[in-house]
């Protein structure tokens, strides 16, 4: 993997943070070789160009974009935002992308052009639930090489002596689900909660992401002391809503992503009828 526009310190916490991602979980050896990544001043004006031949996926942000080249053996780029991306955030979001491409590369694979990809083959080919998967998986692998990455900038090279690592506090970031589950709650009709619905599930998947880190099992409210339970109840419903996390933290690799796609869909289809049953009974 080639860099460019890094500083040595910046070299050196993405080298550290390389090595907290597991290759069991996320295979990044077809594709390590093949990719460039670049931080860049002009980030907005090279996504636009990179439009045109390179349409969104739905896997991009504002601090970073993923150059997906589908033709066997061709490169890769990773573009990062240089303004507001430095240091720890720097390798949140490379770790990020890294788990988006090496998920693209395996689906690539078995289902063909993703940029080509009609919306019916789409649906038949579970390319939306892949898209949370990757969502949570990324989010799950950026916080965990982050938490990492940070603990050793505080105590140093060596790893714990019990090979355990402790942190004496923990926050998640709880802004973005609660605007989408309230956007959601205050829908005045159907098409309006719809219209939403996609930005809720990325929501979910990212917020249930940053917690699996910590927990193997589908219980947030240990965890976050403000897990929206009772909005989360009324919007999509409190079981389904756990039974998706659950799925996901099954969902450990692309093979067991494929085992729980099926599981995945069902939940995602239960939370967004417990959503048309407000607007029927009203």
């Amino acid at each position: 993997m080639e860099f460019c526009n890094f500083s040595e310190e910046e070299l050196r916490l993405i080298n550290r943070a390389l090595t907290f991602i597991g290759k069991k979980e996320v295979g990044l050896d077809r594709v390590f070789g093949r990719t460039t990544v670049i931080k860049t001043e002009n980030f907005a004006d090279e996504c636009r160009q990179l439009a045109r031949y390179y349409p969104h996926l739905g896997l991009e942000s504002a601090g970073a974009r993923l150059v997906f080249n589908t033709v066997k053996d061709r490169d890769h780029q990773i573009l990062l935002n240089s303004e507001g991306i430095d240091g720890l955030s720097c390798v949140h979001a490379l770790t990020t992308q890294l788990v988006h491409l090496g998920n693209l590369s395996r689906y690539n694979v078995d289902h063909g052009n993703v940029y080509r990809l009609s919306p019916e083959q789409a649906i038949a080919d579970h390319y939306y639930e892949f898209l949370l998967w990757s969502t949570f998986l990324a989010t799950k692998i950026a916080t965990r090489v982050h938490a990492l990455v940070a603990w050793h900038q505080v105590n140093g090279e060596a790893p714990p002596a019990d090979g355990r690592y402790r942190f004496a506090q923990i926050a998640f970031p709880g802004q973005r689900i609660r605007a989408a589950l309230t956007a959601a709650q205050q829908s005045e009709n159907m098409s309006a909660r719809q219209e939403g619905y996609w930005d809720l599930l990325v929501e979910l998947a990212r917020y249930f992401g940053c917690l699996a880190f910590y927990q193997q099992e589908p219980r947030p409210t240990e965890l976050d002391g403000r897990f929206p339970v009772e909005i989360i109840r009324e919007v999509v419903g409190l079981d389904n809503c756990l039974a998706f996390y659950g799925t996901l933290l099954r969902a450990r690799d692309y093979p067991a992503w494929q085992a729980e796609k099926r599981t995945l869909r069902r939940f995602i289809v239960a939370m967004q009828d417990q959503g048309k049953g407000k607007f029927l009974t009203e």
